[in-house]
């Protein structure tokens, strides 16, 4: 008998004076978890890049899994990312501010679900910080965004910039709002771009609410 089924009819069992749509409940919920709370780690997995894969925060995922420094996650582990947690991702930001854009873009940025701007720009085209703040990873160190720049901001923020060419910075710099920190590329893509994310507190922050200048 699959698990699944002895679990309902323990249930029924157990439960037998609660109401079918309770059990219906108890049930959806176990079969959540199992399904899509489990994450299987991957050659190359770090706990950013499957928070960035997830939308997730990857602070939660640590804490979800009682992970302690330096943090280490090996092939084939099994993670609970908490899907719930996405609750958590912020429809906009507490307060409304205008960042500077992070390139000159020559159309309309497009969407990548609701978290990622994606700007088809040619190769070499300028990418600036969107605001002042310290940059936290410079170089290919999350598989799957190539050469990547997080910038840390005042207030919870975390800007990304994935993709990238040259990058002008490196970890530990301090950058102002509008300066020149890489150049738009194709590493780990199938065609030149920037593609950019504003992070809250460590949940993505809907690109419906951003604003530039």
């Amino acid at each position: 008998m699959k698990p699944l089924i002895c679990y309902a009819l323990a249930a029924i069992f157990i439960s037998g004076c609660s109401s079918l749509e309770n059990f219906k409940s108890t049930v959806e919920a176990r079969i959540f978890q199992d399904s899509k709370g489990i994450y299987i780690v991957k050659s190359g997995d770090s706990i950013w890049s499957i928070a960035l894969q997830n939308n997730l925060d990857p602070q939660q995922i640590i804490l979800n899994n009682n992970l302690t420094k330096p943090y280490i996650i090996i092939p084939n582990q099994k993670l609970s990312l908490l899907y719930a947690s996405q609750n958590d991702v912020l429809p906009t930001p507490q307060k409304k501010i205008t960042w500077q854009s992070p390139l000159k873009a020559s159309k309309k940025p497009s969407k990548e679900g609701k978290y990622w701007l994606i700007y088809k720009e040619d190769i070499g085209r300028k990418i600036y910080a969107v605001g002042a703040g310290r940059v936290v990873i410079s170089g290919p160190d999350i598989p799957g965004y190539g050469n990547l720049i997080m910038i840390s901001h005042p207030n919870g923020f975390i800007s990304l910039y994935a993709h990238c060419k040259k990058i002008n910075v490196e970890v530990g710099d301090f950058v102002e709002a509008g300066m020149e920190i890489a150049e738009v590329g194709s590493s780990e893509a199938s065609f030149s771009m920037l593609k950019f994310q504003l992070r809250k507190n460590g949940a993505p922050v809907n690109t419906s609410t951003l604003r530039f200048r």
